[in-house]
């Protein structure tokens, strides 16, 4: 048998395993950690049946039935499944090893904030559909994974020239109102989840797609329209904001002149100046206001506007050229064509001009104090990674947006909130997902280590269940040998 098929075959054991996700299952005498009510429950019995929590009691209470599975939590700590609410699957080479990922490191649930493609279609990139697809051959058991919880639309934006297919329909670059609200009933009839707001559009078509958007009930999440400051996205009705640096500049003196001179340009005065990057890094950083960004942060918390900050992106930026970030061990799971194209952007970034990169790793610091504000302030927090965007590499990059939101002030308790509770009540599933109690889905992490003493105990995974399906330390462990293995062989699905 060839090593690919060797691996294959072992991902095919590992799911095999795992496949048994009705049967009931017994965590006993574990410490249940639940985010969601705050509380810390120690010597208790979790009583799992039919891809649910049937029972969270006292194992001295709980009954044993017999021929259950039990396994020994002693020692141990339980916590929901994490979330990771920005991800991007929809780059076929990569899917399948992305979706393994997650679910080895303890992500049960994503929303991939790329979650479908412009048309026509063009390789590698995947359609809704597709992705449909993989979540259904998840749910069925035939594949390791998370719950993909909400599929955006391919972002929108009305620059016709960034990113986009040189083909791309029109439909997908509004520039007037009217080209605004008919892209919303395209989205909505396309069954998007989401618009995935980018930040390229101009005010009349933002203004046209939010307008028929609110009248549809369909939501628009993501970038901070350039055009806009983050209150008046907030405003208009974004319900998600995503990435630091977009923030960050209007918590600073410079934050209305900012998007003034974008608008004044757009509009066609000849007389304005687009500010560029080494402006916009220069005058943010000096005039940071702490008390400006308090009251940002209260308009966002009284919209009821969610946060996903994605530090890890701005870290990337911050340490480029430094050896020891770009020799992470974990781009063993990377294959070598997407670290190719990682390296080369990390060059650029560590090639800017010096009045650029040497504000970078203030701007990252920068955003994580805009983060402990806006935690304070009440708005809402989730973690969100960006994960397959550069150096972010999928399901560790979660472990370490918990670590950088605890660094930027944030308890151990509040940032499990950020990856379990707060995504939950976002999705509107508070109660039935993100928490451990009797109802909610059983998708649960067991623990060596207590990540309220250490949010680094997030890491120490004994055991993933998602939805009732155990994959234990083994069989977690094959997975990440598979996806190991593809990476260094470049094997794509179906090889």
């Amino acid at each position: 048998m060839t090593p690919s098929r060797l691996a294959a075959a072992t991902l095919a054991l590992c799911l095999s395993t795992a496949a048994h996700a009705q049967d009931t299952l017994q965590i006993i005498h574990v410490t249940v950690i639940d985010p969601a009510s705050r509380t810390v429950r120690p010597d208790m019995t979790v009583t799992l049946s039919g891809g649910l929590i049937a029972a969270v009691e006292p194992a001295a209470l709980a009954a044993a039935p017999e021929g259950v599975r039990a396994i020994d939590g002693r020692g141990r700590f339980l916590i929901p499944g994490l979330m990771d609410m920005h991800v991007h699957t929809n780059v076929a080479p990569v899917t399948e090893t992305s979706l393994a990922l997650f679910l080895a490191h303890g992500i049960t649930s994503v929303r991939d904030m790329a979650g479908d493609c412009w048309e026509p279609q063009t390789p590698p990139f995947l359609c809704r559909d597709d992705l449909v697809t993989y979540n259904a051959r998840i749910d069925a058991g035939a594949l390791a994974g998370p719950d993909l919880v909400r599929l955006s639309s391919a972002f929108v934006q009305s620059d016709r020239t960034g990113h986009l297919p040189p083909d791309a329909d029109p439909m997908f670059t509004p520039q007037t109102e009217e080209q605004g609200r008919a892209l919303a009933d395209y989205l909505d009839a396309r069954g998007a989840d989401l618009v995935k707001m980018y930040h390229a559009i101009l005010p009349a078509a933002y203004e046209g797609l939010m307008d028929r958007a609110g009248e549809l009930g369909l939501e628009v999440s993501g970038h901070i329209p350039l055009v806009l400051s983050a209150a008046e996205a907030s405003a208009a009705g974004q319900r998600t904001l995503e990435h630091a640096k977009d923030i960050v500049t209007d918590c600073s003196g410079f934050g209305a002149e900012y998007h003034a001179r974008i608008r004044a340009v757009i509009g066609g005065d000849e007389t304005a100046q687009w500010p560029d990057d080494a402006e916009r890094l220069s005058r943010t950083v000096a005039s940071f206001d702490a008390d400006t960004c308090r009251a940002l942060m209260r308009e966002l918390a009284a919209n009821g506007t969610y946060y996903v900050p994605t530090h890890g992106t701005r870290e990337m930026d911050a340490r480029a050229g430094d050896p020891a970030y770009r020799d992470h061990p974990a781009l063993a799971y990377i294959p070598g064509f997407q670290r190719q194209h990682w390296n080369a952007d990390l060059d650029r970034t560590a090639a800017e001009p010096a009045e650029v990169r040497d504000h970078y790793a203030r701007f990252y610091a920068l955003g994580l104090q805009v983060t402990a504000l806006a935690h304070e302030e009440g708005v809402a927090v989730m973690v969100g990674t960006d994960a397959n965007d550069t150096m972010i590499i999928p399901g560790i990059s979660a472990h370490e947006e918990l670590a950088r939101l605890v660094e930027a002030g944030l308890g151990p308790m509040d940032a499990l909130r950020a990856a379990t509770a707060t995504p939950a009540r976002y999705l509107g599933r508070d109660g039935t997902l993100g928490t451990v109690q009797a109802g909610a889905e059983a998708d649960l992490l067991l623990l060596d280590a207590n990540p309220l003493d250490d949010i680094a105990g997030t890491r120490a995974i004994a055991a993933v269940i998602a939805d009732g399906r155990l994959h234990d330390r083994a069989g977690l462990d094959a997975l990440l040998d598979n996806v190991r293995q593809r990476a260094a062989e470049g094997t794509l699905p179906g090889e």
